[in-house]
């Protein structure tokens, strides 16, 4: 498995800007919408109920993505988790970037899952990013769950990566608009995404 493994300049970042958030006071906002939700990855034993992101199938084009050197392309994650029909997914070169749509998070968004799978290189670098303004205005983007390849691969599914929990959030009338950062770093390497969903802890 090329993927399992954790850069340790990664880690540090991560590390660092996640025990700053304890420091910050949380932006205090009207409560998340409620979105639709399924059971997308109940087959590989998450029963989780996931909202799938703005466009984070890429079937219907990226409205609301800001991409550098990115594209959307043929070729799916083999799972087809939306649809059986699905047949894309995004591509991010090695100096590319692609930053989410905002989308709103509380306490009950715990975690986020997508699939990822390198694309060129003999050996890449991928952080996975969150971005928010905190109540000070400051804009924060911190490493939350970085990978690693060593050469072109297969699709690999995240685990849940936590979300609520990596920003200051502590109080259930509290929430905050959030953009997720696909950000291959050192320039090893392309990468491609497809899928990816948002854990607002439902369970019935």
């Amino acid at each position: 498995m090329p993927y399992i493994v954790r850069p340790r300049r990664l880690i540090a970042i991560a590390t660092g800007a996640l025990l700053a958030f304890t420091a910050l006071p949380a932006a205090a906002q009207a409560a998340c919408p409620v979105t639709p939700t399924s059971q997308p990855f109940l087959q590989f034993g998450d029963s989780a109920y996931y909202s799938l992101l703005s466009n984070g199938h890429f079937e219907a084009g990226t409205t609301g993505w800001t991409l550098k050197n990115s594209r959307v392309v043929s070729g799916n994650e083999p799972y087809k988790l939306r649809s059986s029909t699905d047949s894309k997914s995004l591509a991010v070169d090695p100096t590319g970037t692609a930053v989410s749509p905002s989308f709103c998070v509380g306490l009950e968004h715990q975690t986020f899952r997508l699939f990822a799978r390198q694309t060129s290189g003999t050996w890449a670098q991928l952080a996975i990013n969150l971005r928010f303004t905190d109540a000070n205005g400051k804009l924060t983007e911190a490493t939350v769950y970085p990978l690693a390849g060593s050469g072109v691969g297969n699709w690999v599914m995240t685990p849940p990566i936590t979300l609520a929990r990596n920003l200051p959030l502590w109080n259930a009338d509290q929430s905050m608009p959030v953009q997720i950062v696909l950000d291959p770093v050192d320039t090893g390497g392309g990468w491609a995404f497809d899928d990816i969903y948002i854990d607002p802890y439902k369970r019935s």
